[in-house]
């Protein structure tokens, strides 16, 4: 017995379904039974083969909005190609918005008119309550996903006659245009090939989309990412992954006077052998940089440098930048102009103490004022002048580090003040900051000079008689001991004042409990990373016992305990106590406090409160004598005593 063909076999099941005696079947069917009994669920009649006007929503034509109409004009000869296509075929086309209502049709006429009698038109609303379930109201479920449903597997029998076969198109169709596109093809017209057609029109519609939408914007991507490249200072060149030039700048062209048509499209090892040494990268993926190598036929040296461009770990062709001998210099004296190279990000800060320090640092940034950062060696002073400094509006300035340590009276003058074809430390931080460490080891003449500069700025070098301006900014740095200095006369009072403007206080490292996690992490990532180990973190146990010491080395000893630890530690694991190095200095709860000298007297009392007083009001007597609660006659009386005893003020 020759089996029914599959639209015979759905029309029995179907009816069996109606009737309610559907009880066994090829699970094959399953997909189309749940579909019916969808269908049935929201209320459509099986047996409608014309659907009243109640079933139109004529205010299709009020949703469709402008970049739509725009859609449909732009388009209108692709459309219409479209149409005549499927009236070859004996098909339609109808345009549904996402509430499933036609807005637009094309195709046979003939066939239009046999849908319109059926009341299948513009304006019908293709929902599942209307015609039951069929690709039109499917295809919203599954984007970009050709649907298909035909014959007897509608459960409306207004459908059965056909084949329908639908894609939505959730951008498919433009910017806000979304549209489900359904194509009808009579039973009888539904052959493969035709099929086939009408899917690869519908999938076309994606393609035409992103060739006539997408195009422009990727087109223009293109020409700025080619312009960056042009505009480049470096000379470049884009190597394939078999070798071949697929690009090459007009630095190139200008620089070797080899026109770029005779280079792109040729094997880099025949086009230009001398370059030929980066193809290793095309099989190791790493980056390679050689100086001095002489390129072209002159005998001029250049720098080279190779990056692998990779796409899912697979090396897909190379970056070569080459640099003039000119563009080293340029970049050498620049480098040296500027050694700021941390910036905010770079500064950790988990707990409160650090995020106060850090948003005041970013405050001092914003002000052009003088700033004295204190704390204990290995605290990050430094660290933070470079984050200031990078932060603030002479970013783009020198940034000249001094130590202030150890200098004699014709020391300071060539270092600081220098001569006109060597200039000093002042002129060659015009425009950016000086940053000094250590004031507080300034010798009396280089005090005496910096006090000199700060007042005017002006600077004349040794051997000449000319005078120059230098516009500079300082930050400022010191320990603890820098007070203990005022007070004892070794650091002069008046350019306390000139540098402590904005003062930032920076908490020694066994105050920053907080952030020892992270600080931790980040050395052992860092030196890891640095001796080519596999070590990217710390124990928790580990910090707690980083946290358990005093640490008075403060950053600096945690660097360097870390970076001995990773040496020993075993690869892959985190660092553990036991890799921990055993040179800690237990955290004492009732230290004395750091900055603390010999006792003071009365009288050293007396002179600490009038000192601290006036640092408090920036030299300002009157407002000292008031804060004091003295007369302007007493303190002045005051201070003449001091003076006599040797302390500058």
């Amino acid at each position: 017995m020759n089996e029914l063909p599959r639209n015979d076999v759905l029309k029995i099941l179907k009816q069996q379904f109606l009737s309610g005696n559907l009880k066994e079947y090829d699970h094959k069917y399953d997909k189309i039974v749940a579909a019916w009994e969808k269908s049935r669920a929201a209320g459509a009649e099986a047996h409608t083969v014309r659907l009243s006007d109640d079933c139109r929503d004529l205010h299709v034509f009020d949703r469709i909005d402008d970049i739509s109409k725009c859609h449909l004009a732009y388009f209108r000869d692709y459309y219409e190609s479209r149409s005549t296509a499927l009236e070859r075929m004996g098909g339609a086309m109808f345009y549904l918005d996402t509430k499933l209502t036609a807005f637009h049709k094309s195709g046979s006429a003939s066939l239009l008119n046999e849908l319109k009698s059926r009341g299948l038109r513009i304006g019908t609303q293709f929902s599942v309550e209307n015609v039951g379930v069929f690709a039109g109201n499917t295809a919203p479920e599954k984007p970009f996903v050709t649907c298909f449903s035909a014959g007897e597997g509608h459960y409306c029998d207004i459908l059965t006659p056909y084949a329908c076969i639908a894609r939505y198109g959730e951008t498919s169709a433009g910017p806000g245009f979304h549209a489900v596109t359904v194509i009808f093809l009579p039973l009888d017209k539904c052959f493969k090939n035709s099929v086939n057609s009408a899917t690869f029109m519908l999938e076309a519609g994606d393609f035409t989309y992103k060739n006539r939408i997408l195009y422009p914007h990727i087109e223009r991507r293109f020409h700025l990412l080619e312009q960056s490249v042009q505009c480049s200072t470096d000379i470049t060149l884009l190597v394939d992954d078999t070798g071949v030039v697929v690009f090459a700048n007009s630095r190139f062209e200008n620089e070797f006077g080899m026109h770029i048509t005779s280079v792109i499209g040729s094997s880099l090892r025949d086009s230009f052998p001398e370059l030929s040494f980066v193809l290793k990268s095309l099989r190791s993926g790493k980056e390679i940089s050689a100086g001095n190598t002489a390129l072209g036929g002159a005998g001029k040296r250049y720098y080279v440098e190779c990056l692998a461009i990779k796409e899912n770990n697979k090396v897909i062709g190379l970056k070569v930048s080459i640099k003039t001998a000119e563009q080293i210099r340029k970049y050498s004296a620049r480098a040296e102009r500027n050694n700021a190279v941390y910036n905010f990000q770079d500064i950790i800060a988990v707990g409160a103490a650090m995020k106060r320090v850090k948003n005041e640092a970013k405050a001092a940034a914003s002000s052009p004022a003088n700033v004295l950062i204190t704390g204990e060696s290995g605290t990050g002073k430094e660290l933070f002048a470079q984050a200031i400094h990078n932060a603030s509006s002479r970013f783009a300035g020198p940034f000249v580090p001094i130590s202030c340590g150890g200098f004699s009276r014709e020391t300071v003058e060539t270092v600081l003040i220098g001569t006109e074809k060597n200039p000093g430390k002042f002129i060659q931080a015009d425009g950016g900051t000086l940053f000094l460490d250590g004031i507080s080891e300034m010798s009396q003449d280089m005090q005496s000079f910096l006090l000199r500069f700060l007042e005017d700025g002006i600077v004349t070098p040794i051997g000449s008689r000319r005078s120059v301006h230098a516009d500079v900014r300082v930050i400022a740095a010191a320990g603890s001991e820098v007070l203990q200095k005022v007070k004892d006369g070794s650091f002069r009072l008046d350019l306390y004042y000139r540098l402590n403007v904005l003062r930032i206080d920076l908490p020694p490292l066994r105050e920053r409990q907080a952030d020892m996690q992270e600080l931790s992490n980040y050395f052992v990532t860092l030196l890891s990373a640095g001796y080519g180990k596999n070590i990217f973190s710390v124990s928790a146990e580990t910090v707690e016992r980083f946290k358990r010491s005093s640490w008075p080395g403060n950053l600096r000893q945690l660097k360097n305990t870390i970076e001995r630890s990773v040496l020993k530690a075993e690869d892959g694991h985190e660092l553990e106590v036991a890799d921990v190095e055993e040179d800690f200095t237990p955290l004492q709860t009732d230290r004395p406090a750091l900055s603390a000298g010999a006792p003071f007297d009365v009288r050293d009392a007396e002179a600490e409160r009038i000192i601290d007083a006036l640092i408090k009001h920036n030299g300002n007597k009157a407002k000292t004598a008031r804060y004091l609660g003295m007369s302007r006659g007493t303190l002045y009386s005051r201070l003449r005593e001091l003076e006599d005893e040797g302390v500058m003020i």
